[in-house]
């Protein structure tokens, strides 16, 4: 994954696939043992980051993370790095 100081991907570099997730989710109802869908994984992914930039989701930021969620895992990632590199809030 892209956080802090990792250079933006080269256009040669194979499409990243979504990390594994060895978490519980609280309301997914996930065998142990399995991955979660990408989405579901995208949006913990995208709630953490968000979390870590003391930023408070309203209902409506809640359906937009949902809907970023379901892009694939590069837009994801270029998200969480923006997150990352923006100044704390809180």
């Amino acid at each position: 994954m892209r956080w802090r100081g990792r250079s933006r991907p080269s256009p040669q570099e194979p499409p990243a696939r979504t990390p594994v997730l060895p978490v519980t989710v609280p309301g997914l109802a996930v065998e142990p043992g399995r991955q979660l869908p990408p989405a579901d994984a995208h949006r913990v992914l995208l709630h953490c980051a968000l979390e870590a930039a003391g930023i408070r989701l309203t209902e409506s930021d809640r359906q937009a993370v949902a809907d970023i969620a379901g892009l694939d895992f590069r837009v994801v990632n270029s998200v969480i790095g923006w997150l990352a590199a923006a100044p704390l809030r809180g």
